[in-house]
C-alpha cells in the first residue's frame, strides 16, 4: 500500500485535539438537557458555555445560534424559514446540490425561482432583487475558493458559510446563515444555523412546540466540534502562501493548465484543469507518488461527475483536479507535490 504523504482531499480526519477527547465525551453518561434534575442542569451549563464559544468565533449573539445534527437540514431551515407566499427566490449556478434541490421543490410548488449566472471568475451576477425576496448567497465556493463580494440588494439573505466557515465570516447583513463543523476540522454531523431575524424567520418544519430546530444533535460531537474550532483558530495559517506557490509553479513549469481559483480566494481551495490528461488517471498516478487529490464536483466527487461550478464559469471540466490545502500541509509537502504533478502530467501526456 502506498503511503500518503500529502493529503489534499476535502474530507479530513477530525482535529487531533478533538480525537483525544472524543472517547471521554462518548463514555460520559450525558443527561437530557430538557429535564430538570441536577445532571440535566449541569449539561445545560456546559451547552451554554459551548454556545458562547461558538458565538464568539462566528461573531454572533449566543441566542442566535441553533445546533443541528445534520448540516444539510440547515439549508431547509435557513432558506424555507425566510420565505413567505410572495417571496421570489434567487440562487446562483454555482450553489450546492442541496440548494438546487430546495429551489427545484419551491419552483414545483409554484414559486418564482431565478438562477443567477456567474462570470468567468465565478462572480455572481446579482440582477434586480426586491426587498421582500430571498437571496441565497455563497460566501465562498467550496471547489474554487473564489470569494463573493457583499450582495447589493436589500433582500432577505441566507448566507451559505459551509465552505468558508470561520476562515471568512460574512461582511454583510444576513437573516440566516449555515456553518458546517467540517470546515474547521470538526466532526461530520454537526451544523450551526444562525438565525439573526426572528421577526422574518419561522420554523418551516412540522412542529407542535416552541423549539426552532429539532435539537437532535449529538452532544459528544458538538463538544468535539468546539474543541476542534478552538484549536483550528490557534493554528498558524500559511495556506494562501502555499496555494500561490502551487499556482506559480504550474504557470512556470506545466503548460495548458486552466486555473479556476483566484489567487485572492480562500487559501484552502485550488481547482485546476489540465489539458490532454484524464482526471481519473492523474488521480491514480499522483496517489502512486503519495499524494491524494480529488476531481469532479465537490458535491459528487464519489461518482466523478463533472463540476457544475466549472461548467457555470465556462471553464474546462475535463482533466480537473481539486486540492484542499489543510493547515497541516507544509511547504515541503507542496514542493514535493508540485514535482509529482509535473512528472504525472508529462507521463500521461506522452502515453
Amino acid at each position: 500500500m502506498v503511503r500518503i504523504t500529502g493529503d489534499f482531499q476535502q474530507e479530513r480526519v477530525l482535529h487531533p485535539a478533538a480525537i483525544s477527547l472524543l472517547p471521554q465525551f462518548f463514555t460520559t453518561g450525558w443527561a437530557d438537557p430538557a429535564k430538570l434534575n441536577n445532571s440535566s442542569r449541569q449539561v445545560n451549563i456546559l451547552l451554554e458555555q459551548v454556545r458562547q464559544s461558538f458565538a464568539k468565533a462566528l461573531n454572533v449573539r449566543s441566542d442566535e445560534i441553533e445546533f443541528l445534527g445534520e448540516p444539510d437540514l440547515g439549508f431547509q431551515l435557513g432558506i424555507a424559514g425566510l420565505l413567505n407566499a410572495e417571496s421570489k427566490l434567487f440562487y446562483s449556478s454555482i450553489d450546492r446540490q442541496k440548494v438546487f434541490a430546495i429551489t427545484a421543490n419551491e419552483k414545483n410548488n409554484g414559486r418564482t425561482v431565478t438562477e443567477l449566472p456567474v462570470n468567468g471568475d465565478g462572480v455572481i451576477k446579482e440582477g434586480e432583487i426586491g426587498s421582500s425576496d430571498l437571496l441565497i448567497w455563497q460566501v465562498a465556493n467550496g471547489e474554487t475558493g473564489n470569494i463573493q463580494s457583499a450582495p447589493k440588494s436589500g433582500a432577505n439573505i441566507f448566507a451559505d458559510c459551509t465552505s468558508s466557515g470561520v476562515d471568512l465570516l460574512p461582511n454583510f447583513n444576513y437573516q440566516t446563515a449555515l456553518f458546517d463543523s467540517r470546515s474547521w476540522a470538526g466532526p461530520a454531523g454537526v451544523g450551526i444555523l444562525v438565525i439573526k431575524s426572528s421577526a422574518t424567520w419561522r420554523n418551516p418544519l412540522p412542529h407542535n412546540d416552541l423549539n426552532r430546530t429539532p435539537n437532535t444533535y449529538s452532544l459528544p460531537l458538538l463538544l468535539a466540534s468546539a474543541v476542534a474550532l478552538e484549536n483550528y483558530l490557534s493554528q498558524t495559517d500559511i495556506r494562501s502562501k502555499l496555494k500561490n506557490e502551487i499556482i506559480s509553479f504550474i504557470k512556470e513549469q506545466i503548460t495548458d493548465v486552466d486555473i479556476a481559483s483566484s489567487a485572492n480566494g480562500l487559501g484552502k481551495f485550488l481547482s485546476l484543469s489540465i489539458k490532454g490528461v484524464e482526471a481519473d488517471r492523474l488521480l491514480l498516478d499522483l496517489e502512486d507518488q503519495g499524494f491524494a487529490v480529488e476531481s469532479g464536483s465537490a458535491c459528487k466527487s464519489a461518482d466523478m461527475k463533472p463540476s457544475h461550478v466549472l461548467a457555470a464559469m465556462g471553464k474546462p471540466i475535463t482533466g480537473n483536479i481539486r486540492l484542499t490545502i489543510h493547515k497541516e500541509i507544509t511547504s515541503e509537502i507542496v514542493k514535493d507535490f508540485c514535482q509529482a504533478l509535473k512528472t504525472s502530467v508529462s507521463k500521461l501526456r506522452s502515453n
